[in-house]
């Protein structure tokens, strides 16, 4: 084992090779956390965070009634989508991307959200909440919480595009909250509350405030990775 990796991101490797050689197939359930856990022992959290990762990697989808199921392929080849790299320019390009899909998924879910997605919206909060000042670890539950929103919009080709470009996101997530310096508690704090408002205005069913926020919540996204070029 690569003694410089944490435990969930060794298991997430592990899992991510067994899925991507085709060991599980589209469609098909994950083994539960219980005995993932045991066979790599170590615990559930880490189990629970190598799935969260993997759920940000656009790979696994929790479904209703339990389980973790192995992603279907969608509408483009998901290598191209990964294919793209961490520059400054392309990470904006990604980041115009967002702002065009996502603040409009912002409104749908407002819409059209189900109790069963404020049920998940509400966990990944909580998560959320929970990890402040884990850096590593809210980089993930954000764009997770982000993947929620465009699954609550309800309209299926809008979510397998934000699905694909998860991997995208999740550099652009990162990566703000890096420049942003949001490693420390207050800044960090801040940010929760950007996401809490989010699903507050979701919650209540009003699409203009979501896409207020999200499209706020954007440019600050946007200017934090602007500030290096």
């Amino acid at each position: 084992m690569n003694l410089q990796k944490k435990n969930y991101e060794i298991i997430t490797d592990e899992l991510r090779r067994i899925i991507e050689a085709g060991l599980i197939k589209p469609g098909e359930k994950l083994d539960t956390i219980d005995q993932l856990a045991a066979q790599y022992r170590v615990g559930r959290s880490t189990v629970r965070e190598a799935l969260s990762h993997l759920k940000a990697l656009g790979l696994v989808e929790s479904r209703q009634g339990g389980g973790t199921y192995v992603k279907k392929p969608g509408l483009e080849p998901q290598e191209v989508l990964e294919s793209l790299q961490t520059s400054n320019a392309e990470l904006s390009q990604v980041l115009q991307v967002r702002k065009i899909l996502e603040v409009g998924a912002a409104e749908l879910a407002a819409k059209h959200r189900t109790a069963e997605d404020v049920e998940e919206l509400g966990k990944i909060i909580g998560q959320m909440r929970d990890a402040v000042g884990n850096e590593e670890i809210s980089q993930i539950y954000d764009t997770n919480f982000h993947l929620a929103i465009a699954k609550a919009s309800n309209n299926a080709i809008l979510e397998t595009i934000v699905t694909h470009i998860s991997a995208a996101m999740f550099r652009t997530i990162k990566d703000s909250r890096r420049l942003w310096l949001y490693s420390g508690k207050d800044m960090a704090g801040k940010l929760f509350e950007v996401h809490m408002k989010l699903f507050e205005a979701i919650c209540d069913r009003d699409p203009k405030l979501a896409a207020a926020t999200m499209a706020k919540h954007l440019a600050q996204v946007e200017n934090a990775l602007q500030s290096v070029k």
